[in-house]
């Protein structure tokens, strides 16, 4: 694969493609920075040049190695790697488009665009190739939006950032009076449905159980963090399992296969862990590791490992 002074490489979700970055041109290939390879022939597929500031990796792609994407200003560029042109040889206009990301498991684009005066901010759920809308919600008062798949494709959560009040100072925007709204489409129901669960506190983290329907939520401040999990089976709205109060954490990391959590303060002052069975929400083990900065299940989710960089 040869490129010249490559600083970045991403690879596709089934590894049948190869990105290749690099900040010098290749007068060779019209000083293009970006190869896209077919790793199994060494071929190059597609290049590209940097538009603007750039963001890496460049491209997301669908579960299936089918199609790659980008945002280029209110477009959705949407590639298929049949051809590796444009899907129908068009973009998808979005305006206000502000951030997409695939189902893991789906030819689906989810997708959102902020507000714009008296047209709310938007959510929507995008099939390919037809390019249908399955699902949307409308928004109000919104700062934000962070876009979340479970890992089976299951669920798509948004976690939505909402403000009462909006002020510019200095040609920026500050919003006060938060609140945090998570949205949650039922993918394998029909009409996918949308549930909501709104927490008035600050949002420290979140994770979706990768197998399974619970969601964790770490919030709050100080000393006042608290630990929620909710079941969000369809057919019902979703129910407060447990809620751990008064705790030192600030973050959750799901077993792969489902059921543990950890919870951890990760930071300088940090290294708090405790090992949860989300079945009965007992606790299974105490313990901590100074400073620490890192946890990672193994995939089989028997082993965990922690860390703390220097």
């Amino acid at each position: 694969y040869p490129h010249e002074r490559v600083e970045f490489i991403d690879f596709s979700p089934n590894e049948q493609y190869l990105v290749t970055y690099s900040p010098l041109p290749d007068p060779t290939n019209n000083n293009q920075r970006i190869i896209i390879w077919d790793i199994r022939m060494t071929a190059k597929k597609r290049l590209f040049d940097v538009e603007g500031s750039m963001v890496w990796p460049m491209f997301r792609w669908s579960h299936d190695d089918k199609y790659f994407a980008r945002i280029v200003k209110d477009s959705l560029y949407i590639y298929e790697t049949k051809t590796f042109a444009l899907l129908e040889k068009k973009a998808v206009f979005v305006s206000g488009l502000k951030d997409f990301n695939w189902s893991p498991t789906d030819s689906i684009v989810a997708y959102w665009v902020a507000e714009d005066k008296d047209v709310p901010a938007r959510v929507t759920l995008m099939e390919l190739p037809s390019r249908s809308e399955i699902a949307y919600k409308n928004l109000f008062n919104v700062a934000d939006c962070k876009i979340h798949w479970q890992k089976n494709g299951d669920y798509l959560c948004v976690k939505v950032d909402r403000y009462t009040k909006i002020k510019k100072e200095k040609n920026e925007i500050k919003y006060s009076g938060m609140s945090y709204n998570f949205e949650l489409f039922h993918m394998r129901t029909k009409l996918i449905p949308v549930d909501s669960i709104v927490i008035k506190e600050n949002i420290q983290n979140f994770a979706l159980e990768p197998v399974g329907s619970k969601l964790a939520i770490v919030h709050g401040e100080g000393q006042n963090i608290s630990v929620s999990f909710y079941n969000l089976k369809s057919g019902a709205e979703p129910v407060l399992l447990k809620k751990f109060e008064k705790k030192s954490f600030n973050h959750v990391f799901w077993s792969p296969t489902g059921q543990y959590a950890v919870l951890a303060y990760i930071g300088s002052a940090g290294g708090a862990l405790d090992f949860i069975d989300t079945n009965d929400f007992h606790v299974m083990n105490s313990t901590s590791h100074f400073q620490l900065s890192d946890v990672e299940w193994d995939p089989t989710g028997r082993y965990v490992v922690t860390a703390a960089s220097v």
